[in-house]
């Protein structure tokens, strides 16, 4: 394992479909990640998974440096990767109005900002966008068409800081593989497959090759 870069050290931030929420075998894509870098690409690497569940822009943004500087060392290369949105546009659960997000678009604009250009000056940053929950009723249609609001903004948040941004909310939610997943989970979890196919979609996106030196 000594070709290229070596010893990445990778913080995965973000929320349950991070933390891996209905995955059989436990890490989400982060743990699919850092398997194939060990065992296909011959890199060494660790990964950090750091979702929390249900946890909104509000929770990350006051949480991620403190937990991203705890794990970095002068030694290794560090890669920073985030992704979160879908509690925001989540239904306010202590108003029980399907018509509130749990956080507005435009503070979750505003606090994508600050932790995308706080995290950018600090290391290689990565952001994936919000996946689609479950195209059915108009509960899961009303999350879905505030998740694209929020892609939107988000996928002109990382231009403006230079950051690869990964879209993946317009494949999710026409991808027949993503879509059966989430209902073989909860509609807003995928089992196992989905969170392969998400690995996949990442494994072979540019901006995660060139981060880790493929590119």
């Amino acid at each position: 394992m000594t070709e290229g870069v070596t010893g990445h050290r990778i913080c995965c931030f973000g929320d349950s479909l991070v933390n891996g929420v209905r995955d059989a075998e436990k890490g989400g894509w982060p743990m699919r990640l850092g398997r194939r870098l060990i065992n296909e690409a011959k890199r060494e690497a660790t990964i950090y998974n750091l979702g929390i569940r249900a946890e909104t822009s509000e929770g990350l943004k006051a949480r991620w440096k403190f937990e991203a500087e705890l794990r970095m060392v002068p030694e290794f290369p560090t890669i920073l990767m985030f992704s979160f949105g879908v509690n925001d546009a989540n239904h306010a659960e202590d108003r029980g109005e399907e018509t509130t997000m749990r956080v507005s678009p435009g503070k979750s604009a505003t606090n994508a900002a600050e932790i995308i250009g706080e995290a950018s000056k600090l290391a290689p940053t990565l952001w994936i966008g919000p996946q689609a929950v479950i195209d059915g009723g108009k509960s899961s249609k009303d999350i879905n068409e505030r998740l694209e609001g929020l892609n939107q903004i988000y996928g002109e948040t990382a231009r403006g800081f230079g950051v690869p941004y990964l879209d993946v909310h317009a494949t999710t939610l026409t991808d027949q593989d993503w879509q059966r997943a989430l209902r073989r989970g909860d509609g807003y979890h995928p089992d196992r497959a989905g969170y392969d196919r998400l690995a996949e979609l990442i494994w072979d996106w540019d901006g995660w090759r060139n981060a880790v030196g493929f590119g």
